[in-house]
């Protein structure tokens, strides 16, 4: 078992147990249904935030200044949310967050309600990199030598739960653009899948922040490979005078445009790695220097955040 997991019986583990059972649940778990004695890996409730010795943890990687394509398992708490198109009955991936614990996902209010009538959120994909390449069903990544991620997980989406006072018309500004996702079910972290760090116990002294989506490409295609980049917080007296709260240092081609359902970038200090902001909207000439774009700053909504998880329980009220 994982460190934060507990090995007892399937019955004792009543967050797994009482989930609607799926054969990606069983196959998470290792239940197997003809045991009579059913013994499993439990994970924590889904009401708890992982400690530091779980969450923010990414490989040792070089940092690169500007954009670029993020090494696999680089930000392994990205998560790509997949919609379905009622239309045409494709899967499209339109959005992003970030796996705050086991069962939950944060990212933004606009990405569940800012997108087209015909698009509704289904699943999320959790250890994605390059979504044109399963490794599962590569060949090359079957040499274990190879710089492949490891195959990714896809989640149903049980509930969303949108900020109660986000409001897209204010002023043509967007107000608390911030929603949690509920999974199916809870999932076991991996090289290619761990949480994000939330509450930073002192408050970030760097003005240097790092990005990571699936953005918007200059010619108007979904990037493939998960982007990353580099960007600078500017004080509020700025953002009053340039309608921002961080700005670009240098041009980032692969995370611009965007759109009622774009990508939602994570902002991480450079230790531990905490969320310190998902992206809420960006100013027309976007990926150019000095036109900045806005992060809603997560650290506002801890407490809206950890009232709103549960290990069981649906929710009735989004307040």
């Amino acid at each position: 078992c994982h460190p934060d997991e507990r090995y007892v019986s399937l019955y004792e583990c009543s967050h797994v147990y009482k989930t609607a059972w799926s054969w990606t649940l069983m196959r998470e778990y290792d239940i197997d249904v003809w045991r009579r004695d059913r013994r499993i890996c439990c994970p924590p409730p889904g009401n708890r935030i992982p400690s530091t010795d779980i969450c923010g943890q990414s490989p040792l990687v070089p940092r690169i200044v500007g954009g670029s394509d993020a090494r696999p398992h680089e930000f392994p708490w990205m998560a790509m949310l997949l919609y379905l198109n009622r239309s045409s009955l494709e899967i499209l991936p339109l959005c992003a967050g970030s796996l705050i614990n086991n069962r939950y996902v944060v990212t933004s209010a606009h990405c569940v309600l800012g997108v087209p009538d015909d698009l509704s959120l289904k699943n999320v994909r959790l250890g994605e990199h390059d979504i044109t390449n399963n490794p599962a069903y590569d060949p090359k990544c079957r040499n274990q030598a190879s710089r492949c991620a490891l195959p990714n997980l896809e989640v149903g989406v049980e509930e969303i739960i949108v900020h109660g006072r986000f409001n897209s018309s204010f002023l043509g500004r967007i107000q608390n653009d911030i929603a949690l996702l509920r999974l199916k079910m809870p999932v076991r972290y991996s090289t290619g899948i761990q949480p994000i760090c939330l509450q930073n116990p002192d408050p970030f002294t760097k003005s240097r922040f790092e990005v990571a989506g699936w953005g918007i490409t200059n010619n108007g295609s979904f990037s493939r490979v998960l982007q990353r980049g580099v960007i600078r917080e500017n004080e509020l007296k700025v953002c009053a005078r340039r309608d921002s709260f961080s700005g670009l240092q240098r041009p980032l081609p692969n995370l611009c445009r965007r759109r009622p359902a774009e990508s939602i970038p994570a902002v991480v200090d450079n230790t531990r790695i905490y969320l310190a902001g998902i992206t809420s909207y960006r100013s027309q000439k976007c990926g150019a220097i000095g036109f900045p774009g806005v992060y809603t700053k997560t650290s506002a909504f801890l407490g809206w955040i950890r009232g709103l998880l549960r290990p069981n329980a649906k929710y009735k009220d989004s307040l």
